[in-house]
């Protein structure tokens, strides 16, 4: 009978290259150092964050609706920024010309 391939073979290659860019990046005790600080700092916030969603779960469930709405509007900004620089960029690009001449 044979076997179906679920994926697990890409699953684990993907693992593999990740444990490996990490090792990589942690070979460096300065490296190790900053990770340290971020995981400390990390783990600061998610127990604050844990103690407000506790204590009053609809407050904290608003407040986080609050701020990712906000961070999608900043998201949002910055890419209609990046479309129009984009855009400005292609209109004046000289192969769009040659190539729009050809065709017209």
């Amino acid at each position: 009978m044979a076997q179906k391939n679920n994926g697990g073979g890409l699953l684990a290659l993907l693992a593999g290259i990740a444990a490996g860019a990490a090792a990589v990046f942690l070979s460096k005790e300065e490296n190790r150092k900053k990770t340290q600080v971020v995981l400390k700092k990390a783990e600061k916030q998610i127990v604050k964050a844990s103690k407000q969603a506790k204590k009053n779960p609809k407050k904290f469930a608003k407040k986080v609706m609050k701020e990712a709405t906000q961070e999608a509007a900043k998201v949002e900004t910055a890419a209609a920024k990046v479309e129009k620089k984009v855009v400005a960029k292609v209109k004046k690009s000289p192969v769009l010309k040659a190539v729009g001449k050809k065709t017209a």
